[in-house]
Parts: C-alpha cells; structure tokens; sequence
C-alpha cells in the first residue's frame, strides 16, 4: 500500500512539476511515459467502489492540469473542434442503453464510467492540447522510453526469472484465472502488462514507432538508444511466445518496407539480415518457430486448441445473440460476458466436450456479445475513423508530412487485427496508448493545415502550392478567397483554377 501511494505522490508530482514549469503541453510526453509503466497491480482497492489505479491518478491529474493551465494555452491558440464528437456521442448514447438492459447493471455502469474517465478523458485532452506536430513526435518518444524500458525489464525476466510485478500486491483482473496450457511456452515474459500477450502486442506497436523515430532524429546519441531499443523489442517480443503480436509486427513492418521512406526500407534489410543471421547462428530459435507453427495448425495440440478456441468465440456471440432481438441489438451489458456463466461444446484433446467458457480471447467478440451488433457497429467506426483519415492524409499530403500518417496506419491496423483474436481492448496499458494514437492520428490533419498554410503565406507560394498545403475539403458554400486558398471558420479549401 505505501509503495503505490509513493507511486501516485511522485507520478502525480512529476506531472504537475514539468506542467507549471514548461506549459501543460510540455507534459503530454511525460504523461505518455508514465502511463505506459505500471501494472494493474499499482492500484489501491475500495471494496465495493472502484480501485485508484496509478493511471486513474495520473489522468485525474491531468484533466486536472488542463482545466487550469490548459486554459492559458487554448486562449492563446486558434480554437480548434474535437474530432469524432458525434461518434463519441453515438457511443456514450448506446452503452447507456447496453447498461441500462444489462444482466450485471452495476459492473456495467462501472466499466461505462471507467472508460470514459479512464479513455475518453485522455483522448479528448490529448487531442484538445497538441498544438504542432513536434509534440506529437515528442509523445512518440515518450512512449518509446517506456517500452525501452520495459523491455529491459523483460530482458531481465526472462533471463534472470525475477519479474517487476512480484513487488506489487497480487490483484485479479481478467487474465488471472487464466493458466498458460497452450504448448511449452514456459519462460513467457510480460514485464508490468497484464499477460504476455498483451506484452508483445504493445511491442509490435512499438517497433514501427522507434524505426520512425530513428528516421526522422538527427540526434546521434538518441539514434543509437532508439537502435538498442528495437534489438531489446525484438528479442523481448521473441519471448514473449505470442503468435498474435508477431504476425502484427510482421504486417506492419511489410507495410512499412512498401510505403516507408528510403531510410526505414533500409533499416528493415539491416534487420533482415541481423534475424536471419540469428537464426543461423542459434538453430534452436528457428526450431521454436518452427513448432510453434507446426502446433498452431495441429487441432489436436494445446496450441492449436487455443488457436481454434478463437472460432468458437464467434459461434457462441452469434448463437447467444441469436436467441433475443434486443440481445442481438445492445448485447448483455459492458462487462458481462465473465458473469454469463457459459458452456459450449469444444474438441479437447481429440474429444468433443461441453466446457466453460471462462475467457473471451477476442475483444470484437466480446463487444458483439456485451454491446451487440449496433455498439459493435458504432464502436467499430469510432475506431476506424482515425484510421480512414490517416490512410487519406498519407495518399494527399507531400511526402514530407506522410511518415506520421503511415505510422498511425501500421499501429492502428496492427491494434484492429490484435482485438479480433486477444482481449486487449478496454483495459490496461494498451488500451491508453490506443486512445493516444486515435486522438493524435484524428487531429493530424489540422495540425498540418495550421502549419502549412502560414508558411506557404509568408514565405509568398503560388497559388497552386498554398492550395496544395490545405488539407481537408468542404462544401464550396460561404468560402472567402485568401491568397490562393478559401478559408472558412478553422477549415481550408484548396484553390482550383478556373479556365
């Protein structure tokens, strides 16, 4: 108990400190960084309440600090609106209505308060605060920090078997019932995350994020830290023995050797090589690989079990959903899958059995069963919003202003697939990162055009390229012609010559 207070005091403090000192979105990294580091261990319970966790204190400090020093900031700065309000809306509406017919009404009004201070709060502060694309580069390397980090601490997990969460008080939370049957995959490493697999999801998040930032410092020492950083990543994401987070890291890091610039396509042959030398050099990494494969497609394996466990999640949403229309339409209530108390028949070891279900490992199938298929609908373009506009941004701006956008691309679609087979959706350190990511990647636009557009200006541009500079379209009703460009509100619209 006191070394969570202690944790809270300092992280509280440090927050505080570096926001009176240097202006509330000077604290964004800061903020980035230590949300990243402590487990849900780093909470104080209230029986029959809520639990303090460290993030709840740092971002309760946060709203805090902006409603008090942000203000300075914002009126100081172009007013700007909060993308996806109407969605946000949309979706408070619907959980209301997936509560209020829950069959656990009261773990249901908790988990609907909880991510909307735990969530919605940092998206919207984050998204209401940044006010250049330095930040958010800064915010990148915050995160970055952490994970480097962490990824030491995995390091010395998996070599020296003393893990950082053996120092916090043991707590439940969704994966503890959980026992790790799925194959020999003993020596799993997770550092402060809830489970390994949640862990390495994060980390092939992380990769892509320091080979940007890598590409885009001119800092040497800072180079070299961000280069040990990602040969930790990958060794660390190696063991943490999760086929979901490699296969993610994978699909980004191709994405990324197709659209990422000269430098990062060089830095991926420089990986290439290092791995396949590895695998050379170490013949019994490529045959783990190889029977981790090999027991994924064996039906009859643990491993394969749990692979074929994440199909049988979507026939038991689609069966249960399928016995009420109003179930089909707001589900059983946030949260209410652990209380639904059900079996379904499953192939354990080459025999068919009923068994319970005690675990969702799929968080679309989760939202399916506990929001239905409209919340799981309206959540499902809450989150693909952010990345239809980044995959925008990258096919319209200049090549200078693309990195950012292809980097939301791979995190974001890397996070999509991770939810469709691991429930890292809701909860946790990954959960903050993703709020972080969406509200970045959503204001993204905005901060290009307020950037661009001054500059194109003074630096007297021709028509066609301040047109060029102006990122989002709008009707051509109300415009006022601004040197090349039609400006209306915050909103700019490319010129067009007429012949």
């Amino acid at each position: 108990m006191l070394l969570i207070i202690a944790i809270d005091v300092i992280t509280a403090g440090l927050l505080i400190a570096i926001a009176v000192l240097k202006g509330f979105e000077r604290s964004l990294p800061l903020a980035t960084f230590l949300l990243m580091l402590f487990p849900v261990e780093s909470q104080i319970e209230l029986p029959g309440l809520f639990d303090i966790t460290t993030q709840r204190v740092l971002v309760l400090t946060l709203l805090g600090l902006y409603l008090t020093l942000g203000r300075m900031d914002r009126a100081t700065a172009p007013a700007r609106r909060l993308p996806l309000i109407f969605l946000f809306v949309l979706q408070l509406v619907w959980l209301c209505i997936a509560t209020a017919n829950s069959v656990v009404f009261t773990i249901s009004l908790k988990t609907v308060l909880s991510q909307i201070l735990d969530y919605f709060v940092v998206f919207y502060v984050f998204a209401k605060s940044i006010r250049n694309t330095e930040t958010i580069r800064k915010i990148l390397l915050g995160f970055a920090y952490a994970m480097i980090l962490l990824s030491f601490l995995g390091a010395v997990e998996a070599y020296r078997g003393w893990s950082v969460i053996s120092i916090f008080p043991e707590t439940s939370h969704r994966f503890s019932v959980m026992a790790d049957t799925t194959g020999d995959r003993t020596g799993r490493i997770q550092a402060t995350f809830g489970h390994p697999i949640l862990f390495g999801g994060t980390l092939a998040l992380a990769i892509p994020v320091l080979l940007h930032l890598i590409d885009v410092s001119q800092n040497l020492r800072l180079r070299v830290l961000l280069w040990v950083g990602v040969m930790l990543m990958f060794l660390t994401i190696y063991k943490t023995g999760s086929r979901g987070p490699w296969i993610a890291l994978m699909m980004s890091l191709a994405l990324l050797s197709i659209l990422g610039t000269r430098k990062v396509r060089k830095y991926l042959l420089v990986i290439a090589l290092l791995v396949v030398t590895v695998l050379i050099a170490r013949p019994g990494v490529w045959m783990t690989l190889r029977d981790i494969y090999a027991s994924t497609r064996d039906p009859d394996s643990p491993m394969g079990e749990s692979y074929q466990w994440r199909y049988a999640l979507y026939d038991l949403a689609h069966k249960e959903l399928a016995r009420n229309t109003g179930r089909a339409l707001w589900g059983y209530g946030p949260e209410s899958f652990y209380y639904l108390g059900l079996t379904t028949e499953f192939m354990v070891d080459g025999d068919m059995h009923t068994v319970k279900v005690e675990s969702c490992d799929s968080s679309v199938a989760a939202l399916m069963m506990e929001t239905g298929y409209a919340g799981l609908l309206i959540t499902s373009l809450l989150l693909l919003t952010p990345l239809l506009i980044s995959v925008r941004c990258y096919l319209t701006l200049s090549a200078n202003e693309k990195s950012l956008p292809l980097l939301f691309t791979c995190n974001l679609g890397a996070f999509f697939f991770l939810m469709t087979n691991v429930a890292i959706y809701g909860w946790g350190q990954q959960s903050y990162l993703l709020w972080i990511i969406l509200a970045t990647a959503s204001i993204y636009p905005q901060l290009v055009t307020t950037q661009t557009v001054p500059a194109a200006q003074s630096a007297g541009s021709s028509p066609e390229l301040l047109g060029a500079a102006c990122g989002r379209l709008a009707p051509a009703s109300s415009l006022i012609p601004q040197n090349g460009g039609f400006f209306r509100g915050q909103q700019c619209i490319p010129w067009r010559r007429h012949d």
